[in-house]
């Protein structure tokens, strides 16, 4: 009996921090950061969208997802070119430039932001699945990783693109 009891006991135990643990990673499904100057909110990412408002400097936000430019943007020149975070602005979601954030953890991939750029990296730039990569944070960059590919999976290490966490920008 003290045996299925135990039993018993661990298997809710198993149980509670399974859904704790469920519990957290849906909380934690936003990235942290603060206004670093006053910030317009947009209704979409882009400079000609509707203003939804205003946000003072220093004011702390939830960044929910990011996008590499500005449906706006994609005839702009590629140095005029940003990205932009999406925000909970009172009720609704709301655009910011991200380079006017300041990220608490600098590292941290902004929800959805990596699984979708590296995908379309595997896409876009033909790697192929016998080739391995793997992601380094930038030591100059904040706010990046740079991925490096090893070709037929042997060999040596190559930088192959560089990653912006936020917004899911690349480069090589």
């Amino acid at each position: 009996m003290k045996r299925i009891i135990s039993s018993l006991i661990a298997i809710g135990i198993i149980i509670t921090l399974i859904f704790s643990n469920n519990i957290n990673s849906q909380a934690a499904s936003y990235d942290k950061a603060y206004a670093s100057k006053n910030l317009t909110v947009k209704t979409s990412p882009g400079t000609s969208y509707k203003t939804l408002g205003k946000i003072k400097l220093g004011t702390s936000v939830k960044v929910y997802a990011g996008v590499p430019i500005g449906k706006d943007q994609e005839n702009w020149y590629s140095y005029q070119q940003y990205g932009w975070s999406k925000i909970k602005y009172g009720k609704k979601y709301g655009w910011v430039k991200t380079h006017e954030l300041t990220f608490t953890n600098p590292y941290s991939w902004v929800p959805g932001v990596k699984s979708k750029t590296i995908k379309d990296i595997k896409k876009n730039q033909n790697v192929s699945n016998k080739d391995k990569t793997k992601l380094v944070k930038s030591k100059y960059e904040t706010n990046f990783y740079i991925m490096y590919i090893q070709f037929d999976g042997k060999g040596k290490w190559y930088p192959f693109e560089n990653i912006n966490c936020k917004t899911g920008w690349y480069h090589g």
